[in-house]
């Protein structure tokens, strides 16, 4: 799978999740999930490339309870890895 793909499976995730994905010039900064007046949202700086987008849907999601819902295997493969990263940075550092 491309990236390009694993992108739009991500936005479609997200979708899914009914979380708004927003693509806004963020000025370099590269953006994240939040909440906005009760709505979830995923903003994203405009400028970014495909393979950074996926990282930071990857590392946002990784944070979301997602044991209920239907992942296509790269996706939850992408998440899972991404959770794997953090556990070891954190371990590593601390």
């Amino acid at each position: 799978m491309t990236d390009t793909q694993l992108l739009q499976e991500f936005e479609a995730l997200a979708h899914r999740l009914e979380i708004q994905v927003c693509h806004v010039d963020l000025e370099g900064r590269p953006g994240g999930f939040c909440v906005i007046r009760g709505e979830r949202r995923f903003i994203l700086d405009r400028g970014l490339d495909v393979k950074s987008q996926v990282e930071i849907f990857a590392k946002e999601l990784s944070r979301l309870p997602l044991d209920d819902v239907y992942l296509v295997p790269r996706v939850r493969d992408k998440i899972e890895s991404t959770t794997e990263s953090s556990a070891r940075l954190f371990t590593d550092n601390g």
